[in-house]
């Protein structure tokens, strides 16, 4: 009968690495991400006078995503110039306007009355954010009435919550209207999304829909992700 015996060599000095392995770089191809924003009221003066209709379109172009040097972030903004990529924490390249509005009309002392537009403004500053998952669920608390011990449902997916704002100066607002008991303004739009981190991971090009109502309307916010320029 043979006998076989095994022996197990130990390399001085090498030692087990249990560390967690880093994370895998990497970076998108480069989107636009077109915004859009359609709000319809029902009209009831003295009450519900604020826009009968309004529409906003926005383009957010150059956007890369990547690998998140902060653990809080499931992915991070880079910026490009020539070949070299830099982390940043927020983006503004692009445009805002708004293509369509009319006013309700407005209950005064005399009676109903339409409501004059005085000015229009699309000197937008737009910004895009992406959010901690514990800011986005604090914000939509906020916005929906979540009870603070209640939980705002959270994607199956990992995913990568955004805000989006487009914000003109309060002394030039996007929409200025006037009847005859003083005026009104708008200037700040804005919207919280999320996208699925794998979907970025892969260039792939998404549509995201986003409802919004008040006890005046319904409007929806129509989000599109597409790839402009070959995957750098």
């Amino acid at each position: 009968m043979l006998l076989f015996s095994a022996c197990l060599f130990l390399i001085p000095g090498a030692e087990l690495d249990d560390s967690p392995p880093l994370a895998q770089e990497w970076h998108s191809a480069v989107y636009t991400i077109d915004i859009g924003f359609r709000f319809a009221s029902r009209c009831l003066p003295g009450e519900c006078e604020n826009a009968r209709i309004l529409t906003l379109v926005s383009s957010v172009r150059n956007v890369i995503f990547g690998h998140s040097p902060s653990p809080s972030f499931p992915c991070w903004f880079y910026s490009r110039s020539g070949s070299n990529l830099t982390p940043v924490f927020g983006h503004g390249m692009g445009k805002a306007q708004i293509i369509d509005v009319e006013m309700c009309p407005h209950l005064s002392g005399g009676g109903e009355e339409a409501q004059r537009i005085v000015g229009r403004n699309n000197d937008f500053k737009i910004n895009l954010m992406i959010l901690s998952h514990e800011a986005a669920e604090a914000t939509l608390k906020a916005k929906s009435g979540y009870d603070e011990e209640e939980i705002v449902p959270s994607p199956i997916q990992k995913a990568v919550w955004m805000q989006f704002q487009a914000r003109t100066p309060f002394d030039n607002p996007a929409v200025e209207w006037e009847n005859s008991d003083g005026n009104g303004l708008m200037n700040n739009f804005g919207v919280i999304f999320h996208v699925y981190l794998d979907d970025l991971k892969e260039n792939r090009e998404v549509r995201i829909e986003v409802p919004e109502s008040d006890e005046c309307g319904e409007g929806i916010w129509s989000i599109q992700f597409t790839q402009k320029v070959e995957k750098i």
